[in-house]
C-alpha cells in the first residue's frame, strides 16, 4: 500500500510546520483527497530544504531526516502511483494545473498549489509565481542586447586594462569583460581566487570609459564622465563590505586615469534589502520593498556579488526593480552552497557548464576575438563552441577557471577539484597522504575520541588570541586578526558534531585551562557573531568580534553584561583598524568558536578544523565540502617575507566522506526550463 501523509506523520519525518500546512488544506476543503494533502506537506518539506518545488519523479531518491540527527535518514520507495497522484492534483479545487510549455502567464494563481503537468512538479503558489516571473524577466534580457559599444575605442581600452590578457589568468577575465559589456544580462562565475572582483573592476572601468563625453563647452577637449549610475549589492552586509574592500583594492591596481579611478572609488556596495528599500509593509499593500516594477531603481548597471546566496523570491524582487534598459551582472561561485532560503538561481543558470569557460557561436566568437585580440581557436575551454549553437542564456555566462589562490599542483587545489568533480576516490587518496603539509585527516572510528581531539586542537589554536588579549585587555587589530586565523566548521547546527555543541565544549575546555572565565554571557575574550543587521551601528549579519574590557576600565573577574564591556570589530577605516561597540548595543549575537559551513561563506581562515557528523545526513554534499575546503587561505608572513600555506584538518569517517562527495545537491526548480522554452 502506498505511503500516506499519516504514516509520514507517525514516523516523525515531517516537521510541525509541514504538518500544519497539510492540515490547512483539510480545513480549506473537507473533501480534499489524501494525494493533495500529501503533496502539500511534501512541497512544504522540500521548500524547507531549499527546493522551489516538489518533483514527483525524483521522490524515490529523497532522504528524510528525523528530528533526532543521531538517527539515520531514510528513503521511501512506495509512493502513490504517479498517474493516480497526478489525477488527484488535476481534479482538486485547491490546485491550479499548468501546462508549462504552453503558458507565459506569470500571474499568481488563486489556489494554494500549482501542478506543472509537463514536468510533474508541485509548487506552493507563491514560489511558482516567483520562478516564472524571474524566468520571464531573464528571458527578455538575454534576448535584448544593450546599445552597441564603440568597437574601435573598446579594443583600445581592453588593450590598456588587460595587459595580461594572454596569460592563463588574464585571458578568462578579459573574455568575461568583453562578453558582458554589451549584454543586458551577464553572469561571471568562478571559484575562489579566480579574479571575479578584478574582472568586474575592469568591466566597470570599461563601461565608464565608454560613457565618457567630451567637454565641448570649455573648448579644452578635456574628458569628463557622463555620470554612469552603478549599484553594487550583496545578500549580506558582510559580503557587501568585503565587495567594497575588494573592489577598491582591484581599482588601485588598474592603469586608469584619475577621473575613472575616482568614479570607481565612489561606488559603494550595500545589501540587496537595503538597496531595494525594505519596509515592513506586507505584499498586499505594496511591500516589502520600496523599489519594484512601478518604482524602479535609478541605475544603469546593477551588480550582485555572492549571487549563489540569493534565493528565488529575493532575486525575483530584484529583477522586477531593475529598469529594462539597465544591465544586470550576477557574480559568484556556482559550485558553492546555494541560498539558505528556497532556490539556487546561480546554479540553475550555470548548470554544469559542460567544462566550458565560454560558450558562444561563431559570429560572437569573431566579435570577441576582434575586441580582445585573442585566438579563440585554442582548445583551452575558451574556444568557440563547436557543438550545436548555444542558447541565449549560455552565451551570457562566462566561467573563470584559473585560480590564483589554489594552483592545480597544490594539495588543497587538488582536493577542492576532486570534491567539485565528485571524485571521492581521488579526494580520499589526497586526504590519506601522510606527507601532506596542508591537509590532515582524522578518520578515527571512535567518534567520541575524534571529537575530543578536535576540541583539544581548537582550544590550542584559540589560545594564541586569548594570550594576546591578556597582554592587551582593551584589545587590538592583532587580537582580532589572531582570532580570525582559525575556525571550526560544522555541517549541522545541532547534534553531537554541531555548531552549538562544539561551541559549548570549546568554551568549557578553554575555561578549564584558565584562558577564559565564562561566568556569565559576556565575558572577556568571548568571540561573537552578529546574527542580524543593524544599519545604525553599521553591524551586519555574519560580522565577528570579540568581547573586551573598555580601555582604562578594569573588569577584573570579567563580569558579564557590565557596562565596561565592549565588542571589538574590524574597521579598515579607523586608524587602528578596529572599533569598539558597547556590548549592550550589539544586536543578537552568538558564540563563534565553531560555526556552520553555511555561515562561513564569504570568509577565509588560515586554519580550518572541519567536522562532519558520525553518520550520513541529507545535509552533506559535495557543495558543502567544497565550500568548507575553499575557506582555507594562504597567509603572507611579513617577518619572513614568505607565504605560509593554509591548513585544513578534516574530522570525518571515510564512509561519511564518500557519501557526501557522491551527493550533488541540485535545487529542484523549473527556472532554466522556463527561460529556455521556445
Amino acid at each position: 500500500m502506498p505511503v500516506s501523509f499519516e504514516q509520514l506523520k507517525t514516523h516523525g519525518l515531517l516537521a510541525p510546520i509541514h504538518l500544519a500546512l497539510a492540515e490547512s488544506f483539510r480545513r480549506l476543503d473537507p473533501n480534499v483527497s489524501e494525494g493533495v494533502v500529501l503533496a502539500a506537506a511534501l512541497a512544504g518539506e522540500q521548500l524547507s530544504r531549499g527546493h522551489v518545488c516538489l518533483d514527483l519523479d525524483s521522490l524515490d531518491s529523497v532522504s528524510f531526516q528525523p528530528a533526532d540527527l543521531d538517527v539515520p535518514a531514510r528513503t521511501i520507495s512506495d509512493w502513490p502511483h504517479r498517474a493516480d497522484w497526478a489525477h488527484c492534483l488535476q481534479n482538486s479545487s485547491l490546485v491550479t494545473t499548468i501546462e508549462a510549455s504552453a503558458s507565459d502567464d506569470c500571474r499568481s494563481p488563486d489556489t494554494p498549489l500549482v501542478f506543472d503537468t509537463q514536468h510533474h512538479r508541485v509548487y506552493l503558489a507563491r514560489y511558482w509565481h516567483y520562478e516564472q516571473t524571474l524566468a520571464a524577466l531573464i528571458r527578455r534580457r538575454v534576448n535584448s542586447p544593450l546599445q552597441p559599444p564603440d568597437e574601435a575605442k573598446l579594443q583600445q581600452d581592453i588593450a590598456t586594462l588587460f595587459p595580461d590578457r594572454d596569460t592563463p589568468g588574464g585571458r578568462g577575465q578579459c573574455l568575461a569583460a568583453a562578453n558582458a559589456i554589451d549584454r543586458s544580462f551577464a553572469v561571471i562565475t568562478g571559484g575562489p581566487g579566480t579574479g571575479k572582483t578584478t574582472t568586474v573592476a575592469r568591466l566597470l572601468a570599461l563601461r565608464l570609459l565608454q560613457a565618457r563625453v567630451t567637454d565641448g563647452e570649455s573648448g579644452s577637449g578635456s574628458q569628463i564622465n557622463s555620470g554612469l549610475r552603478v549599484l553594487l549589492m550583496a545578500p549580506t552586509g558582510k559580503a557587501a563590505q568585503r565587495l567594497n574592500e575588494s573592489l577598491q583594492r582591484a581599482a588601485a591596481r588598474l592603469q586608469i586615469d584619475k577621473d575613472v579611478r575616482a568614479a570607481l572609488n565612489e561606488i559603494a556596495a550595500g545589501t540587496i534589502h537595503r538597496v531595494l528599500g525594505w519596509t515592513p509593509t506586507p505584499p498586499e499593500r505594496g511591500g516589502p520593498f520600496r523599489h519594484n516594477a512601478d518604482h524602479p531603481l535609478d541605475a544603469d548597471i546593477v551588480l550582485v556579488d555572492e549571487a549563489s546566496m540569493v534565493d528565488v523570491g529575493l532575486m525575483c524582487r530584484l529583477f522586477e526593480a531593475v529598469p529594462a534598459d539597465a544591465q544586470i551582472i550576477l557574480m559568484g561561485d556556482h559550485d558553492q552552497l546555494a541560498s539558505v532560503e528556497a532556490g539556487g538561481i546561480l546554479g540553475d543558470l550555470c548548470g554544469d557548464l559542460a567544462g566550458e569557460a565560454l560558450n558562444v557561436d561563431v559570429d560572437r566568437g569573431q566579435v570577441l576575438a576582434a575586441r580582445t585580440g585573442l585566438d579563440l581557436t585554442r582548445n583551452d575551454g575558451t574556444a568557440v563552441s563547436k557543438t550545436t549553437g548555444p542558447t541565449p542564456l549560455q552565451r551570457s555566462i562566462v566561467a573563470l577557471t584559473f585560480s590564483h589562490r589554489f594552483s592545480s599542483e597544490s594539495q588543497l587545489g587538488q582536493l577542492a577539484a576532486a570534491i567539485r568533480a565528485g571524485d571521492a576516490s581521488t579526494a580520499i587518496a589526497l586526504l590519506a597522504d601522510s606527507n601532506s603539509e596542508q591537509i590532515e585527516w582524522l578518520p578515527g572510528r571512535n567518534f567520541t575520541a575524534t571529537l575530543d581531539e578536535v576540541v583539544r586542537r581548537a582550544a590550542l589554536g584559540y589560545s594564541s588570541y586569548l594570550e594576546l588579549l591578556r597582554q592587551q585587555p582593551a584589545g587590538s587589530a592583532n587580537v582580532l586578526g589572531e582570532l580570525n586565523r582559525q575556525r571550526v566548521l560544522c555541517a549541522h547546527r545541532d547534534g553531537q558534531a554541531g555548531e552549538s555543541t562544539l561551541n559549548h565544549r570549546i568554551t568549557d575546555r578553554l575555561a578549564a585551562i584558565g584562558l577564559i572565565r565564562p561566568v556569565r554571557q559576556h565575558y572577556s575574550g568571548r568571540p561573537v557573531m552578529v546574527t542580524r543587521n543593524d544599519y545604525r551601528l553599521n553591524l551586519f549579519n555574519g560580522d565577528v568580534g570579540v568581547v573586551v574590557r573598555e580601555s582604562g576600565r578594569a573588569t577584573g573577574s570579567g563580569r558579564a553584561g557590565s557596562s565596561d564591556s565592549a565588542v571589538l570589530f574590524e574597521d579598515s577605516t579607523s586608524e587602528d583598524g578596529v572599533r569598539r561597540v558597547p556590548e549592550s548595543l550589539v544586536p543578537d549575537a552568538q558564540d563563534c568558536f565553531a560555526m556552520t559551513i553555511h555561515k562561513s561563506q564569504g570568509s577565509e581562515f588560515h586554519h580550518v578544523l572541519l567536522v562532519l557528523p558520525p553518520m550520513d545526513s541529507p545535509v552533506l554534499s559535495r557543495e558543502l565540502l567544497y565550500t568548507a575546503v575553499t575557506r582555507v587561505k594562504d597567509e603572507f608572513d611579513a617577518a619572513t617575507g614568505k607565504t605560509q600555506p593554509g591548513q585544513l584538518c578534516l574530522a570525518a569517517s571515510e564512509t561519511v566522506l564518500r557519501a557526501a562527495i557522491d551527493r550533488q545537491i541540485r535545487r529542484t526548480s523549473g527556472v532554466r526550463d522556463a527561460i529556455e522554452k521556445q
